[in-house]
């Protein structure tokens, strides 16, 4: 069996129907009132040497400027575990902590914004047909040394 990439991913479309003080929620009918999503396999194999990740990093950067490809997004430039690949398959970034105020952490690719995350978020993303590291760049909408810090983990796999 060769090296796989396995994505689970799920959707949820909540409907507040709440009134008169009490709270109703349900998911949507225009969703078919039911949560979406499944298992997905990216045909690509990966070896050991194109999978890293980042633990309790930092974000030191507050705008679009520079991507994964390095770790000068990251408080310290603390390089990941494993060997950065140069094209992603599959991105996770979980929002671990947040010291002092910091909004939401943007996941980023090729200009366009993914996922904005709160503190306890998290997102996976594949690329099927892979996307470029150096396009891939996650920062946070806030950031001062010791007061206002977002902590995440990133994975990224890929060739």
């Amino acid at each position: 069996m060769a090296n796989q990439i396995k994505i689970r991913t799920s959707v949820e479309v909540v409907n507040d129907n709440s009134a008169g003080g009490y709270t109703h929620t349900a998911l949507d009918t225009n969703a078919a009132s039911r949560v979406w999503g499944g298992s997905y396999n990216i045909s690509t194999e990966y070896t050991d040497a194109d999978v890293c990740n980042w633990e309790n990093a930092v974000v030191d950067i507050t705008s679009a400027g520079g991507g994964l490809g390095d770790s000068v997004w990251n408080e310290g430039n603390v390089v990941p575990t494993g060997t950065i690949p140069d094209v992603a398959h599959v991105i996770a970034v979980e929002y671990v902590k947040e010291l002092g105020t910091v909004a939401s952490v943007s996941v980023v690719v090729s200009g366009e914004v993914f996922a904005l995350l709160t503190p306890g978020e998290s997102v996976a993303l594949p690329f099927h047909a892979g996307e470029a590291v150096a396009d891939i760049e996650v920062f946070a909408s806030a950031y001062s040394d010791g007061v206002n810090e977002a902590t995440v983990n990133v994975m990224i796999a890929g060739v």
